[in-house]
């Protein structure tokens, strides 16, 4: 008689093991997700225009349509607004833009007034029309009070006394207010919340401008304004380079010189930075982060 073979008993590990490899799995996915949104998070580079979202195309035409309003360069603006969309009329999508704002935002500061004026005055010269056409209140005055600069006080004398009465001049006070026509700016004040001087061979001797509102969100198509040598200056706007916010912009300097950064608007804080070689390396220039904040 063959020998009767004793089945040994099945080892009771499969759902042990299963339950492991599922809690394995959900262990090194929540591991993998707290890595890459908090730890490391992935920082979207060189990013294409026509790849914006909705939101972020219409900051960047803000942008595009704000700089026309100050250089009038129309083939500049054109090359622009070309890589938003490649296979549309420029001039039509800046129309539909303007639409979309204005049924959305409820237009009623000079900041807005002023960038529905630039997005028309780019796309109706050019024969594009849409449902935001004219449809803006005129922006209010500004007011501007010039004092004469005095080093001394001068004493007010009091006349003779005169037996004839001193006939009283009515004069009519100077005007100091006026609209503004067709230079742009962002009205509020607006103060320097942050700088950071860094060294950085891929951005040598920059200065990267930020603006944010008083919420705290980016703001597209500012005017920033770069003085230096005493009567140098230039202007660049905000929302131009897409991949990196609406609130950026940036400015290439020159070595050795010295360079006042300020918002262009009616009132607002200057930055002084130097262009000076960064550490040891003298063929590497200085580059600064500075970022704006509008108080109201």
């Amino acid at each position: 008689m063959r020998p009767t073979r004793v089945r040994e008993p099945r080892r009771a590990l499969r759902g042990i093991s299963v339950l492991g490899v599922l809690l394995g799995l959900a262990v090194g996915i929540g591991l993998a997700l707290v890595y890459t949104w908090e730890v490391d998070p992935v920082i979207e580079r060189n990013t294409a225009p026509w790849q914006l979202s909705d939101s972020a195309r219409e900051d960047y035409v803000v942008a595009v349509a704000m700089s026309y309003a100050d250089n009038h360069d129309l083939q500049l603006a054109f090359d622009r607004l070309r890589q938003l969309r490649p296979d549309q009329d420029v001039w039509t999508v800046v129309a539909q833009i303007a639409c979309e704002r204005h049924k959305r935002v409820q237009v009623k500061t000079n900041s807005d007034v002023m960038v529905m004026r630039a997005l028309e005055q780019l796309y109706r010269p050019q024969g594009a029309s849409g449902c935001a056409d004219g449809q803006y209140p005129t922006p209010a005055p500004v007011n501007f009070v010039t004092q004469a600069p005095s080093p001394f006080p001068t004493p007010t004398l009091m006349p003779p006394a005169t037996k004839t009465p001193t006939p009283v001049l009515v004069t009519s006070a100077p005007e100091t207010a006026f609209a503004p026509t067709s230079t742009l700016s962002f009205s509020g004040s607006y103060v320097v919340a942050r700088i950071n001087p860094f060294c950085d061979s891929d951005v040598n001797g920059v200065i990267q401008v930020s603006v944010y509102d008083n919420n705290g969100q980016g703001i597209a198509g500012v005017p920033v304004r770069v003085t230096w040598d005493g009567d140098q200056t230039d202007q660049f706007y905000t929302g131009l380079a897409p991949d990196e916010g609406p609130e950026y912009g940036d400015f290439v300097m020159t070595g050795g010189r010295t360079y006042t950064v300020a918002v262009a608007s009616e009132d607002s804080d200057s930055q002084t930075v130097e262009a000076v070689p960064c550490g040891s390396d003298s063929s590497l220039i200085t580059s600064y982060q500075i970022s704006f904040r509008r108080e109201n």
